[in-house]
């Protein structure tokens, strides 16, 4: 008998220690600033017809824009459209380009971009060049045989790489790009001479070692700004964030600030999310480190591709999208997160739906997109790391706070928020994502003096916005 109750007693105890939520301080001082936030969006998978279709109705545009809350789009700078070769650099004109070319891969990014541009007119499109025109490079082709990487320090046998002689060629067929595109209204705000230039694949690729990789930012911005087109931003070199070893993305990075002219030359220091180019890699270490190593530069940093985690549930909000995009934000001082597609035909690492469709991942990916708009200035808030997990992001023009709690433990958090030169706050409006709930809305939260109160659920993700 005596057994039974201690058992019995320490099942009650387990219980109520369980139910009781942990108490903890939450501070947000509008005082302390950080980095302005220049946008959230992805890619698409342009090589296939059926998501081609998908991307072309007006559903699909407004899911992008409005159920998302995309405002970047990532585009392939697609070297197939101009596939005949000329020794004149100054005979490449934009209006020669094939963007039919394969079903009209380079055509669906004009296409797409014009449609969610109606939604909204400042959404940014960035272009990255997987693989120049094939006649530019040594292997004359814009795939290599067999997939592998370079160091910074030079190319080894690998072939798949453009000539010296024509890396004017290859800023002036980026210039004309960016003609083409601003011609039919879809004008790039950023462009990037080279996707993941440590790897050749397979599939579309082209290696740029360190020193020839400066060398093209600087002549790229050059060729630019004589166009008329220097507000258009230069970002690279879009390597791994976590390769900071001796010859990985460290070293291009050195190459960089060594040089006056590619310095000078580089708007954005862009990296992927990947530990090698296919699984995922969005560590609060990796993004801290890479914002050391380049926060003496005053430049910002973008996340411009990688694995965003599973989509069920807690999954999205351990080791997932969740976090990648807090530790981006908050460790790395992310200006702009763009992961690896908005859908794939299945649940994918790399996609944040499912064709049309919401799921977990979807949904935890919103309480940043759709809250935390472009020109919010990430203040301070504690604790950044912990049990519980707290970002905050104030847009002055707009007047309005948001902030973006992650809880992936299995124990409730009664949250004590304190707010801290702001001025004065009326109340929050909450929306929740967890085991039960899809986004849903709460009923507000009540500030008094700069204080309130909230019971931060086991697993969940909230998002608090206060108008100023």
């Amino acid at each position: 008998m005596r057994m039974r109750l201690t058992m019995g007693m320490a099942v009650l105890l387990a219980i109520a220690g369980s139910a009781a939520a942990t108490e903890i301080n939450v501070t947000v001082d509008g005082s302390v600033r950080y980095q302005t936030i220049e946008g959230f969006g992805t890619c698409l998978i342009a090589w296939v017809g059926r998501f081609r279709d998908l991307y072309r109705t007006e559903d699909f545009q407004r899911i992008y824009v409005e159920g998302v809350g995309c405002n970047m789009l990532r585009v392939n700078m697609w070297g197939p459209t101009f596939e005949k070769p000329t020794e004149d650099w100054t005979q490449i004109r934009g209006e020669d380009f094939d963007m039919g070319a394969d079903g009209g891969r380079p055509q669906i990014f004009v296409d797409f971009g014009q449609a969610i541009r109606k939604l909204n007119p400042d959404v940014k499109i960035i272009g990255t060049v997987w693989s120049p025109p094939a006649w530019m490079k040594v292997n004359r082709s814009i795939t290599d045989k067999k997939s592998g990487a370079i160091r910074a320090g030079g190319y080894g046998d690998i072939d798949n790489r453009v000539e010296p002689k024509y890396f004017k060629h290859f800023c002036k067929w980026m210039v004309e790009y960016v003609k083409l595109h601003e011609a039919h209204g879809v004008p790039f705000y950023a462009v990037s001479p080279g996707n993941e230039v440590q790897f050749t694949q397979s599939f579309e690729s082209c290696v740029w070692d360190g020193q020839d990789f400066v060398t093209i930012v600087a002549m790229l911005r050059e060729m630019l700004n004589a166009e008329g087109y220097g507000h258009v931003k230069i970002f690279g070199p879009e390597t791994m964030t976590s390769h900071l070893y001796e010859g990985g993305t460290g070293s291009y990075v050195k190459a960089i600030l060594n040089d006056p002219k590619a310095l000078a030359a580089l708007d954005v220091f862009a990296t992927h999310g990947y530990e090698d180019g296919v699984k995922g890699e969005m560590s609060a270490t990796s993004s801290r480190r890479f914002w050391d190593l380049i926060a003496q530069t005053g430049k910002p940093f973008w996340i411009t591709e990688g694995g965003t985690g599973d989509h069920d549930w807690p999954a999205p909000i351990q080791k997932g999208i969740g976090n990648a995009l807090h530790n981006a934000l908050v460790a790395g001082h992310c200006s702009a997160f763009v992961p690896w597609q908005i859908t794939e035909g299945r649940k994918s690492i790399h996609a944040l739906m499912v064709m049309s469709t919401y799921t977990p991942k979807t949904h935890t990916a919103m309480h940043y997109t759709r809250f935390i708009r472009p020109g919010a200035v990430r203040i301070d808030a504690t604790p950044g790391f912990g049990a519980v997990q707290v970002g905050a992001f104030l847009h002055e023009k707009a007047g309005e706070l948001t902030v973006v709690a992650l809880n992936p433990t299995e124990q409730t958090h009664a949250l004590n928020l304190s707010f801290r030169h702001l001025g004065p706050l009326s109340s929050l409006k909450v929306r929740r994502t967890s085991a039960a709930e899809e986004f849903k809305e709460l009923p507000d939260v009540p500030v008094h003096d700069d204080e309130a109160r909230f019971d931060m659920t086991a697993q969940s993700i909230a998002t608090f916005r206060a108008a100023l």
